[in-house]
């Protein structure tokens, strides 16, 4: 009986730690949304073919993420996929030792600037778009007039935390965190 209750124990232990943070997902699906299903046979008998499934890209899926970073000696670049759903706007927290200063720069994926107002709650930055961006879309964000706090760091990581405001959901998505190496 003790096996069973520490078993259960702690399995009920493993689920609550591992279930993902879900956003409200809207009534109804757009066909974007799904993954299209290739029908496969019940049997198969020799000879014959399973047929082919097409290739699906990594971006069909739809999750917004973070895709890459990088950084230079004055800045921070964010390489950013939207989603399957309108883009309004991004939020940055930024660690404790760093200030983002007021230049921030958004392009697309063509280079074309994205017009954008920044503004700041408390430590962290939000990036509104003046139109939502289009779904698919990859941004680049680079962050610049970076001020680091006292100690000033010789060699570390950073890692800023990222989250969305998708049209269509009623709270931000968190896309996770933008990690940077300082050498």
């Amino acid at each position: 009986m003790k096996k069973l209750f520490w078993l259960s124990t702690l399995g009920l232990a493993i689920a609550a730690t591992s279930l993902p943070v879900v956003a409200q997902t809207p009534e109804t699906q757009t066909p974007e949304t799904q993954t299209p299903v290739t029908p496969i046979p019940e049997t198969q008998t020799p000879g014959t073919q399973i047929p082919p499934t097409t290739p699906i890209t990594q971006d069909s899926f739809g999750a917004p993420r973070i895709k890459h970073t990088s950084t230079s000696r004055t800045t921070n670049y964010i390489s950013l996929y939207t989603g399957s759903q309108p883009l309004a706007y991004v939020t940055i927290l930024p660690p404790e030792n760093i200030g983002i200063g007021n230049n921030i720069t958004v392009t697309d994926q063509s280079g074309q600037s994205i017009n954008a107002n920044v503004t700041r709650e408390g430590e962290k930055v939000r990036i509104s778009f003046a139109q939502p961006v289009a779904p698919g879309s990859t941004l680049e964000i680079a962050l610049t007039d970076l001020a680091f706090g006292y100690p000033y760091p010789s060699k570390s990581t950073f890692n800023y935390e990222l989250a969305g405001g998708h049209i269509g959901f009623n709270r931000e998505i968190p896309y996770g965190l933008a990690q940077f190496q300082i050498y």
